[in-house]
């Protein structure tokens, strides 16, 4: 009867899962213990919650799994700055330090926070980290009544793919297409959430919400789909994207797009944080007014 802990934390949203023998018994995010919303931090209390509810302790499980591939993602990182060298130097020796320090040496850091649990074998403990993609596929197909799905999975990045297409069949899973780093529907859709002043992470849900409250048929809102179309990206017959690279910053800079060119192509600023939305304003009508 495996009992596998499965765990999310350092970037955002740290949460823990326990499976037991295939069926997932408890789970739960950091923040609802914490009260610290999207907190990244080793989700110390989640797991301890996830133990107690299937009465087990740390010693007692078989395996720990993260959920995506560090080294993996360091080789994206790098291999980025690189093809867009010099551009994004300063983001680059921002990031370095925090890898070195902090992403690179995961396992320790894992470890870490399990012995704030109570102690455990560590040579009989597996550590294990899977793909980020597969992860998220994972969790969408095995829970589900289906014997065998197709599965599409779409988010900002993983460790190089952006979204993937996988065929989940028993107890495998295979991805079978993937679109990969930087062109990404996520990282699109986060520029977005930064551009009209949502903070990136967190804020594309209160965008999501908003989006109906568009009219197709505005003529200015078709006006935007326009240009978004002709200038930012390109899709493809079979769904996948191209990014316009010249509009966005995220590949090597602290911010999620051009300023200058989206304020050109659009014909407005960035929305400062937390202005107020006000539909009699022409400026913000197009994403929000009926």
């Amino acid at each position: 009867m495996p009992k596998i802990l499965g765990i999310s934390a350092f970037y955002h949203d740290a949460a823990a899962a326990l499976v037991v023998d295939g069926v997932v018994v408890a789970a739960a995010q950091e923040e609802r213990f914490t009260r610290v919303k999207h907190t990244p931090d080793f989700p110390v209390l989640a797991i301890r919650y996830c133990l107690e509810e299937a009465g087990l302790t740390v010693d007692e499980l078989d395996a720990v799994v993260f959920y995506d591939k560090p080294l993996l993602k360091f080789e994206r990182l790098l291999e980025t700055y690189y093809a867009f060298a010099p551009r994004g130097l300063v983001s680059f020796l921002q990031a370095i330090p925090v890898w070195l320090h902090d992403k690179l040496f995961l396992k320790s850091r894992i470890r870490e926070g399990l012995r704030e649990l109570g102690p455990y074998d560590e040579k009989r403990l597996k550590l294990l980290f899977s793909e980020h993609h597969l992860s998220h596929a994972a969790s969408a197909f095995y829970p589900s009544p289906f014997e065998s799905a197709a599965v599409l999975t779409i988010d900002g990045v993983g460790e190089w793919a952006t979204a993937t297409i996988a065929r989940g069949q028993g107890r495998n899973l295979e991805i079978l297409k993937e679109l990969h780093f930087p062109h990404s529907v996520g990282l699109l859709y986060s520029a977005f959430t930064g551009y009209l002043g949502f903070r990136v992470n967190s804020g594309e849900y209160k965008l999501m919400g908003l989006a109906p409250y568009g009219n197709a048929a505005d003529p200015q809102v078709g006006e935007f789909v326009q240009l978004i179309k002709e200038e930012m990206l390109q899709i493809y017959p079979d769904g996948s994207i191209w990014l316009n690279q010249a509009y966005f910053r995220y590949a090597t800079g602290l911010r999620m797009y051009q300023k200058g060119k989206w304020q050109a192509l659009f014909g407005f600023p960035p929305r400062t944080r937390n202005r107020r939305l006000n539909n009699n304003t022409a400026t913000w009508r197009w994403p929000f007014s009926k």
